[in-house]
C-alpha cells in the first residue's frame, strides 16, 4: 500500500482489516454505500465521584440555554466545531458534554434526543427510550488518556433524568479504533445497518436487532424504500 495512511492502518490493525478498510471506503466513494455496526450500552446513574477531578479535569453539560458560554469555549480551530454546527446542534434540543483541562475544553461529544442528520442528507432515528450518542472529539495531545469515559456516568446521569434509558450509536464497519473505544466503555453491538443513496432514492437496510430497538436511517420528505 503505498498511501501513508493506509500503511499506518495496516502495520495497527493487520492486512485483513487494512483490505476490509480499502474496499468500504472505495464502496463509499463509488457507490454510496455506507454500512454500520450499531452499538448500544444501558444507562447508569454515578455512585461517586470520577478520579479525574483530581487529575486537573473538570466536567460540564451545556444545554441549549448555554449556548453562548460554549462558544467562548471553542476558539481553538482544533476543536473542529464552528458556530453554525453549535446553534444548529442546540436549535433541536441536543446537549453537548465537555471535559476540561484547567480552564481549555479538550475533549466533548454530542447527545441528540430527535432525529439527527448523518451524511448526504441521511437522518438516524432511535426511538424514545435511546439517546444517540455523536460527534465526540478529543485533543490529540489528551487522547489515550479516557477522559470522556471517566465522565460518562455524569452524561448518562443527565440523560436518566431526560426519561432515556439507553444510549445507541453507529460505527463504519471499517472504524476500528472507535469499535474498540465503544467496547471498552460497556456498548454491545446488537446489529447492522446502513443505507445506499442513489440521487433523491434511499435504500436503507437494518438487522432484525436493530429494527426491534427503533433505529433507522432515512431521507425526510423523500422517496426511500423499506427496510
Amino acid at each position: 500500500m503505498g498511501n501513508p495512511k493506509a500503511r499506518r492502518y495496516m502495520e495497527r490493525w493487520g492486512l485483513v482489516n487494512a483490505v476490509h478498510s480499502a474496499m468500504a471506503w472505495r464502496l463509499r466513494q463509488s457507490l454510496g454505500l455506507h454500512v454500520y455496526g450499531i452499538y448500544m450500552r444501558p444507562l447508569h446513574m454515578p455512585t461517586a465521584e470520577p478520579p479525574a477531578e483530581k487529575q486537573g479535569y473538570t466536567h460540564r453539560l451545556f444545554e441549549p440555554a448555554d449556548v453562548d458560554v460554549l462558544l467562548g469555549c471553542i476558539g481553538n480551530p482544533e476543536l473542529r466545531l464552528d458556530e453554525a454546527f453549535v446553534r444548529t446542534a442546540f436549535a433541536k434540543g441536543d446537549a453537548c458534554s465537555a471535559v476540561f483541562h484547567g480552564t481549555r475544553l479538550v475533549s466533548y461529544h454530542w447527545m441528540a434526543f430527535s432525529p439527527t442528520h448523518d451524511c448526504a442528507g441521511v437522518y438516524v432515528d432511535f426511538g424514545p427510550k435511546h439517546r444517540y450518542a455523536y460527534n465526540a472529539f478529543t485533543l490529540a495531545e489528551f487522547r489515550g488518556h479516557h477522559v470522556t469515559r471517566l465522565f460518562n456516568a455524569r452524561s448518562d446521569a443527565y440523560c436518566l433524568r431526560r426519561g432515556r434509558l439507553s444510549t445507541i450509536a453507529f460505527i463504519a464497519t471499517d472504524n476500528r479504533a472507535s469499535i474498540r473505544s465503544a467496547l471498552g466503555i460497556g456498548y454491545r453491538r446488537i446489529g447492522f445497518a446502513g443505507f445506499l443513496k442513489l440521487g433523491p432514492l434511499l435504500l436503507p437496510f437494518r438487522s432484525a436487532g436493530v429494527k426491534s430497538e427503533g433505529f433507522r436511517l432515512f431521507v425526510p420528505s423523500a422517496p426511500r424504500a423499506a427496510a
